[in-house]
């Protein structure tokens, strides 16, 4: 699907970028679409405002429904620096002509709400920048005006990050820093388990991000060594967090020292009658904990060097001059 409707905007001289994003121009705006699924996506608008004024959705919401306005485009989200709609492309249309159609009444009521076209640089923040290229930050996501001078240099500075932590990381002190990162994703979890007697998938998602970040502080030579650390560590906090909050729970309960508790439990966690009690949670939070790595993996796989390097070279192939320029 992404190829049909891509295909269908390069007559409006929109490309692909990595094959997830398309980005081209439309009377101002850099914009960006993005396939959320089947023939729905979401579609940037690269804007500026200090502050998001609290009327406006709801403004551009009344803009698209006016009477003679022909568009079933959604207002979805305003951001500072980017407006999100939803384009939902129909089995039996004309993909190039419905996306005209939208991008017109788009385009309309952002103007008439008074939100122009951005015109600062997303790294530097300078005016009428030169060029236009692809970010992929949640603060500037999608195709946004940049000097091409910046671009270049925050692509060198990415790279030469990349190639010294390749030459001088370290699998030792990268480690260690993984498991101080688990321990404290384990004690955040911990703390919801046993005061507020809950379970939060979004906290099992927490202890793979701890982890990366701690192997990256302490400097971990960050390629597929960290990933297969981060993916280890996280399944072993599972009995880990089972033991201690059970430790944690009976002692509470029983009002028990909880060194007391802790020998009882390490003595008796494996016995096949506490695990008919343990196993089932056990097998909840190894759930969790797979939920935890898939919500985490983006930024698990994006902090590695590979990664790194391969998106600063597709940022700069999406580099390209920017029509506003005055």
């Amino acid at each position: 699907m992404n190829n049909e409707i891509f295909a269908a905007l390069a007559q409006y001289e929109f490309s692909p970028y990595n094959n997830a994003l398309c980005v081209g121009t439309w009377n101002g705006y850099a914009v960006t679409l993005q396939q959320i699924r089947s023939r729905f996506y979401y579609v940037y608008l690269a804007i500026r405002l200090e502050k998001v004024p609290k009327d406006l959705k709801k403004t551009l919401k009344a803009s698209l429904k006016q009477p003679g306005v022909k568009s079933a485009a959604a207002v979805e989200r305003i951001m500072p620096n980017w407006a999100r709609f939803q384009f939902v492309f129909g089995k039996n249309v004309d993909a190039a002509e419905y996306f005209s159609a939208q991008m017109n009444a788009v385009v309309s009521a952002l103007r008439a709400a008074g939100v122009a076209p951005a015109n600062t640089c997303a790294i530097t923040g300078a005016a009428n920048p030169d060029s236009l290229c692809v970010m992929t930050s949640q603060k500037y996501f999608g195709f946004q005006p940049v000097f091409a001078s910046a671009v270049r240099q925050s692509g060198y500075e990415a790279q030469t990050k990349a190639d010294e932590n390749d030459a001088n990381g370290s699998y030792l002190s990268g480690t260690v820093g993984a498991i101080l990162g688990t321990l404290l994703g384990i004690a955040i979890n911990l703390t919801t388990i046993v005061l507020v007697k809950r379970i939060y998938v979004v906290l099992f998602a927490l202890m793979p991000i701890a982890a990366m970040v701690g192997y990256k502080l302490l400097k971990g030579k960050t390629n597929k060594f960290a990933v297969v650390v981060v993916f280890v560590l996280s399944f072993i906090s599972v009995p880990l967090l089972e033991f201690l909050a059970l430790s944690i729970l009976a002692a509470k309960e029983y009002d028990l020292a909880l060194g007391e508790t802790m020998r009882s439990c390490a003595e008796h966690f494996f016995d096949a009658e506490l695990l008919k009690d343990t196993g089932p949670e056990m097998l909840k939070f190894l759930l969790f904990m797979a939920v935890g790595l898939l919500i985490s993996w983006g930024y698990v796989n994006n902090s590695l060097n590979s990664t790194q390097r391969q998106t600063t070279q597709a940022q700069l192939a999406s580099v390209r001059p920017n029509p506003n320029r005055q």
